[in-house]
């Protein structure tokens, strides 16, 4: 199979591979085993930049020879900004939800009762009360009303 490529469609497809790439590489770029095909699959997608005049997107890793976006997180580049977002978006989204399923499950503990005991359905409904109410006051005040509790040891 064939796929062609505009000079503009093969630029998109190195922004997306780019934009990927900045979540492959997290944690271990080609240390695991399981991303060993998409790097291969990117270098494959890279090795045309050149014609299709997007050498200007890409660079040679001088330590490991492998093509590589020029971007990195200082860039003003247009899928820099939208990985930032990205991250934004899940710091809080995770956040939010681990707060009020922290918060829950403490209610449940004061009242005694286990998740099986507490209903799915008033589970569910508690749970989107309390991510609201934390996604509503971190909008309004970002992490100043976050507090960190110490344990007795002193530690958080």
């Amino acid at each position: 199979m064939k796929i062609e490529f505009s000079r503009d469609e093969y630029r998109a497809l190195v922004e997306v591979f780019s934009l990927t790439g900045m979540v492959l590489d997290a944690y271990g770029r080609g240390q695991v085993p399981e991303k060993k095909p998409l790097y291969e699959l990117e270098q494959k997608i890279y090795a045309s930049c050149d014609d299709f005049g997007s050498g200007d997107l890409i660079r040679r890793d001088e330590r490991s020879n492998e093509l590589a976006r020029k971007w990195d997180e200082k860039s003003s580049h247009q899928m820099v900004r939208i990985y930032d977002q990205f991250v934004d978006d899940a710091f809080w989204e995770e956040l939010i939800i681990r707060m009020a399923a922290r918060d829950l499950r403490q209610e449940m503990s004061w009242s005694g009762v286990g998740e099986e005991a507490f209903g799915e359905e008033k589970w569910q409904k508690r749970k989107s009360e309390l991510e609201l109410h934390y996604e509503n006051s971190f909008r309004q005040h970002g992490l100043e009303g976050v507090r960190m509790a110490q344990d007795s040891e002193g530690s958080n």
